[in-house]
């Protein structure tokens, strides 16, 4: 049940003794729930493990939202109080995921990465997952993708002592590589946390991007990241395609992009993620 300082919070938002509230599973990381105030859905969350977490959080809706290219959540209030972060949002009812549902999400995806961007990070570090995500400003994408993306991951793997000097120097080999197998590229605002559980589909077809570890980068790690548990629809990344066409070699490219979610897995999770971060890892070098 929720704290009784943020139910008294809530009453005195609406204006209303709010009565019932409903649990909603799908996260690892905060408390959710879903209430009804004169017939209208509200969704809440908080956290009081994670300082910050909640707030990077709005953050990052509140920057999609204003590039007016894909739907997000209405924030409806955001609070710090007795040690938690609350976020109120308006409540998504979930919808089918219809064919024309997966093309109106690559069509206003691409739309969003269309948008220049002047660099490569964030104005502010925030999160993948409840790790930290140091978002340093860069002008080139490999030093970005090096040294606040990969080293910061490696570390903490090394910490935990997943990694000694063999997976060092083959990550070391891969830094050596990267300039001959990346394309030229250009930042645009990513989501940054792309899997099929940070998306919705709402009423009319509308797809509405949630839990955004936003910041400005390459594209194609938005795209790689979708493929990471399964891959979306095609019809997603036809549409995709159709707005915004990939560099060729895209393919060849997905796992190493995606070698950083896949650390931040196994710094999360366990070592049950070694196994694919060195397999990603040994497509590009041996």
């Amino acid at each position: 049940m929720l704290p009784n300082s943020i139910i008294k919070f809530l009453n005195s938002l609406h204006h209303k003794q709010i009565k019932q509230f409903n649990p909603v599973g799908g996260g690892s990381i905060n408390h959710a729930y879903r209430y009804s105030v004169d017939g209208k859905d509200f969704f809440i969350k908080y956290n009081n493990e994670v300082e910050g977490i909640i707030e990077k959080e709005v953050g990052g809706l509140k920057s999609i939202a204003k590039f007016n290219c894909i739907a997000t959540p209405e924030v409806i209030a955001f609070e710090q109080m007795d040690g938690y972060e609350v976020l109120i949002m308006s409540y998504i009812q979930g919808g089918l995921k219809t064919a024309n549902a997966w093309e109106n999400f690559g069509k206003q995806l691409a739309a969003m990465h269309q948008k220049p961007a002047p660099y490569y990070g964030w104005h502010q570090d925030n999160f993948i997952g409840s790790l930290p995500q140091s978002n340093e400003k860069r002008d080139d994408f490999i030093e970005f993708f090096i040294h606040q993306r990969l080293k910061p991951q490696i570390r903490l793997a090394q910490q935990h002592q997943y990694f000694a000097s063999k997976e060092l120097s083959l990550f070391e080999n891969l830094f050596q590589k990267l300039d001959t197998i990346l394309p030229v590229t250009k930042p645009s605002l990513v989501h940054g946390d792309l899997w099929s559980g940070n998306f919705m589909i709402g009423e009319k077809n509308t797809p509405y991007l949630i839990d955004p570890s936003i910041h400005y980068n390459f594209r194609e790690t938005d795209i790689a990241f979708t493929h990471l548990f399964g891959g979306f629809d095609s019809k997603f990344y036809d549409a995709y395609h159709h707005h915004f066409p990939l560099d060729p070699g895209f393919q060849d490219r997905i796992s190493l992009y995606n070698i950083y979610p896949l650390l931040v897995h196994l710094n999360l999770f366990g070592s049950g993620y070694y196994g694919s971060v060195m397999n990603s890892l040994n497509q590009y070098v041996r």
